[in-house]
């Protein structure tokens, strides 16, 4: 399946992830936060799990033989290096909450919670998604279309 094969509502959240993806890599904060409004738009449980799955595939594929604490540090001190020049205001601990929940690992529900810009973690996951992409010398449609395939497998699943 491609992304063209999607049904409208899947395309439009494919153009929005794109739209996303690009404006980081053309490192153009007035476009990032154009896409985040696009985003925003899609419905965002699908749109989460959807940059989920994107993420969790370059981040295994960036560290085929698994990903220790020294990968995190180095991978978000990139990100963040990176970033700082063109888009003011980052905030790492966006960068933290995408890495680690790419991991699945995540605070207590009764954890607090700093409020984040709704933009921060969208934009902390593109920027994240552009790096490895580059890291990994590979384009964002094979990716989405790899991502989508396993959102629709997950979503047809019979649970016994």
């Amino acid at each position: 399946m491609t992304v063209a094969g999607l049904p409208p509502e899947g395309r439009a959240l494919a153009r929005a992830v794109t739209a996303l993806v690009g404006a980081a890599g053309q490192r153009d904060a007035a476009a990032l936060r154009a896409a985040c409004a696009q985003l925003r738009a899609r419905d965002e449980t699908v749109a989460r799990e959807l940059l989920h799955r994107l993420t969790l595939g370059l981040v295994e594929r960036t560290f085929p033989d698994g990903v220790d604490a020294d990968d995190v540090s180095a991978l978000l001190d990139e990100v963040a290096r990176l970033a700082s020049p063109w888009l003011a205001g980052l905030d790492p601990y966006a960068v933290v909450i995408v890495l680690a929940g790419t991991l699945s690992i995540h605070p207590p529900d009764d954890a607090p919670r700093p409020s984040l810009d709704p933009d921060a973690l969208p934009i902390a996951c593109a920027l994240v998604v552009d790096h490895l992409l580059t890291r990994l010398g590979v384009r964002l449609p094979a990716e989405l279309t790899r991502a989508f395939e396993e959102l629709r497998t997950a979503q047809t699943m019979e649970i016994p």
